[in-house]
């Protein structure tokens, strides 16, 4: 496998974006626990505990991969055809086992991941609805990575967009002086890394996390674009017929929207909780994990230093 210093890239790190990406479902778990002002330290620093930069996923979808998991699979002899049947075989199972949830469970996960919202008189299906997603994408994620030892165009495109971080990592002081200088007035963030930005109500709970970041173009950019299926594509195609909710397409352009890092994070500790309590993600139980996964929230704010 290639590492970053084993390769030589061109990144102009002037041509940069700031972004704020919106995170859908944060608001949602922030509803079913009541989190404050001082808690919110202990909230931002559970992302630590993910080695992978959090404007990764931000670089590949700029690409115009709104799946985030063509980059697993490119390599030379592959196509989009191929890269799409692959990636079907991997959703395919998820859709079956969805397919047997009742119905109320199916119609909470296909609106949140179609509008992120939940369906009016479903609350309770939230967080359960959210663990059963966050699950099918680690599963995914684990899956493609997998697929992808070996796969020297996959293991470049990897390596390149890191090495393109960290060059504007190092650039990104210069870059925000000289900015500031020449358009006086403008707000640039600190750091190129993700910050966060918290709102809270007027009682002083949290509400939302804001995440700001910087990134640029990814070297593998056009590489990377032969390799994207039409139905994966950001923006999507004008003239692709739309993926059918609940279908193999659909999930593996959505699911990833689970991917944040806070979101895992907080998802995570319901998640070790309910394991270390031996309550299996099961439909029978989502009465049942609602309740653990409030309590399981409420206790770890209240324990953190």
């Amino acid at each position: 496998m290639s590492t970053p210093k084993d390769r030589k890239i061109k990144v102009d790190t002037d041509q940069f974006y700031v972004l704020s990406p919106i995170l859908p479902f944060l608001d949602i778990i922030f509803q079913a626990t009541h989190i404050y002002k001082e808690d919110y330290p202990g909230i931002v620093a559970l992302t630590e505990k993910f080695q992978e930069d959090p404007r990764m996923v931000e670089i590949v979808n700029k690409c115009g991969d709104a799946s985030a998991k063509v980059p697993y699979l490119i390599e030379t002899g592959e196509t989009r055809d191929s890269i799409l049947k692959t990636l079907r075989g991997i959703a395919e199972p998820h859709i079956e086992y969805l397919n047997h949830l009742p119905d109320n469970v199916q119609t909470t996960i296909h609106l949140l991941l179609s509008i992120n919202v939940i369906p009016r008189g479903y609350e309770m299906l939230g967080i359960p609805a959210l663990l059963e997603i966050d699950r099918i994408q680690a599963e995914m994620i684990e899956t493609l990575r997998r697929l992808m030892k070996d796969r020297k165009l996959a293991e470049d495109f990897h390596d390149d967009n890191q090495t393109a971080l960290e060059m504007l990592d190092r650039d990104w002081p210069r870059i925000r002086k000289e900015k500031i200088s020449s358009y006086p007035g403008l707000l640039l963030p600190e750091t190129a890394q993700m910050q966060y930005k918290p709102f809270f109500t007027k009682e002083g709970r949290l509400n939302y996390i804001k995440e700001t970041c910087v990134i640029v173009d990814s070297p593998g950019a056009k590489i990377l674009h032969k390799y994207i299926p039409n139905v994966l594509q950001d923006p999507y195609p004008a003239n692709e017929p739309v993926p059918v909710t609940g279908s193999a397409d659909w999930l593996i352009r959505s699911v990833g929207k689970i991917g944040r890092h806070l979101t895992r994070a907080l998802l995570g500790i319901i998640t070790e909780h309910l394991a270390a309590e031996q309550i299996p993600l099961e439909k029978d139980n989502y009465e049942l994990i609602n309740q653990r996964a409030l309590e399981t929230l409420h206790n770890y704010v209240e324990k953190m230093p």
